[in-house]
């Protein structure tokens, strides 16, 4: 299954998309993760340190050229072989884990204009890559220009990561119909850093409102601030805390789906 994390910035979906990468590979998935965000943090999630991140070789958007035109939509096709991507490019961030990460902007390119061809190589490498893991997960870059320009148009599951106030749900709900207007086929709601029972109950009654569907709820957890100020994964900083349980839970639910 393809999977692809959205949500507000700041919302935890790059903390969602690289634990659920490790609880699916602790159950003997092989994973692929691409880091589709322009600035680029799947990497540490998932348990590399500061020093194997900045080593990693970024996928420059030129790998991938355009193909045939479809329903109106440029499609891409790798420039390389799949294999030669994967050898160049893909870094062995925990066991079953495979990672790739596209080029994120240059130095002093601020105010040169659009991630268009970042958009557009994302894009391809989710229809392309799918033979190198059971599951795909991509980080997708915070907001909504992404889902405007179809960069997610290839994914099977869209999980929305969302925060119990109203900004996050309401940009989760702008999400999820874009997501709807793409066609994906499972859209489905992520409540992260609930605190309460006063915070589900907002996100409930929201995704009720709205005809959302929530498939996981992940409480806000001490465990996983702690990592994240420590520069570590979650999963390798506290495997047990209420935060990964929670997610194993929603891997579970995926795989129900599956």
């Amino acid at each position: 299954m393809k999977i692809a994390t959205v949500g507000k910035g700041g919302s935890g979906k790059t903390t969602i998309a690289g634990t659920l990468a490790r609880v699916f590979a602790e159950n003997g998935r092989k994973m692929l993760a691409i880091d589709g965000d322009p600035n680029p943090n799947l990497a540490l999630t998932l348990g590399l340190s500061r020093d194997q991140a900045d080593a990693i070789i970024y996928i420059p958007s030129s790998v991938m050229k355009r193909g045939e035109e479809v329903d109106g939509v440029m499609m891409m096709v790798p420039a390389i072989s799949k294999d030669e991507i994967m050898d160049q490019f893909a870094t062995e961030a925990a066991p079953g884990v495979d990672l790739i990460v596209m080029g994120q902007p240059a130095h002093g390119t601020a105010g040169s204009g659009c991630m268009c061809a970042s958009h557009r190589a994302v894009r391809g490498l989710v229809s392309e890559l799918t033979t190198y893991g059971e599951h795909t997960l991509t980080d997708m870059e915070a907001g909504l220009e992404h889902l405007k320009r179809g960069t997610a148009r290839h994914v099977d599951m869209m999980l929305v990561v969302a925060e119990p106030y109203y900004r996050s749900l309401e940009a989760g709900m702008r999400t999820a119909a874009l997501a709807e207007e793409l066609g994906i086929k499972h859209i489905k709601v992520v409540a992260n850093k609930v605190r309460n029972d006063d915070d589900l109950e907002a996100i409930k009654t929201f995704c009720d409102q709205h005809d959302m569907s929530l498939i996981g709820v992940v409480p806000y957890d001490e465990e996983m601030v702690a990592a994240e100020r420590d520069e570590k994964s979650p999963y390798d900083h506290a495997s047990q805390s209420a935060g990964v349980e929670a997610i194993r839970e929603i891997a579970a639910n995926i795989d129900l789906l599956n």
